[in-house]
């Protein structure tokens, strides 16, 4: 069997806002294909700041930075929304589209690459299928939980099936059933051969969740273990 290759790949990844404040500062990583990853550290600590790094949003100020074969740092625009479309990303408010059905929200993804209804439907479904909401297909986000409105996050995310997810304290807004409930979903993505990276402060749910832990403090790596 072969080695995995890398997905991710940092070297001294430096991060510097235009106010002057340094987010990142001399970070070396690297994330091979199918792992799960916890990216951990205080509010501030630059977790957020990283997971928008891997789809462009923001720029290295120096080091390197390569996801999924691209150098992050040279990419003309088209590139990095090519790195986008094929990254899945759930955000910790999910931004649903309220005046769109699920259908819609979860269609989205594939509809801007050009997928008409008919081949979309089935795949929508698959995937609500997938997060347990395929009952769901016609109605409106204001009609489901917090935790039912995660899982539509997830199945948008996993629309296009992206080689990575990236997830933004996806659990912080829930309570402890539903989040466990939503990282079983992210554990089971990762179980089909998706990498996931996941930024979090419930630390308590790597007990029953074990993964990689990469642990951040002001900007810089202190940890690199794995839980069991």
């Amino acid at each position: 069997m072969s080695e995995r290759k890398n997905i991710i790949d940092m070297q001294q990844l430096m991060l510097r806002y235009p106010t002057g404040k340094v987010a990142l500062s001399g970070v070396n990583l690297s994330i091979k294909q199918g792992q799960f990853v916890y990216l951990t550290g205080e509010s501030g600590a630059g977790k957020s700041s990283l997971l928008r790094m891997f789809y462009g949003g923001f720029r290295p100020t120096s080091g390197q930075l390569h996801v999924q074969n691209t150098d992050m740092r040279k990419a003309n625009m088209g590139t990095v929304r090519t790195v986008r479309r094929r990254t899945g990303i759930v955000f910790q408010d999910h931004r649903l589209l309220f005046s769109r059905t699920v259908f819609e929200n979860v269609a989205l993804p594939l509809r801007v690459q050009g997928w008409n209804k008919d081949r979309l439907i089935p795949r929508v479904r698959k995937v609500l299928e997938f997060v347990r909401l395929e009952d769901r297909l016609w109605s409106y986000p204001e009609a489901l939980s917090g935790g039912e409105q995660q899982r539509i996050a997830i199945a948008r995310a996993m629309m296009a099936t992206p080689p990575v997810v990236l997830a933004d304290e996806p659990t912080g807004n829930l309570d402890e059933d539903t989040a466990r409930h939503v990282l079983n979903l992210l554990m089971g993505l990762n179980q089909l051969g998706t990498t996931v990276i996941m930024a979090t402060h419930d630390l308590h749910l790597l007990k029953s969740h074990p993964g990689r832990i990469v642990q951040l403090h002001a900007g810089a790596l202190v940890e690199d273990s794995y839980a069991r």
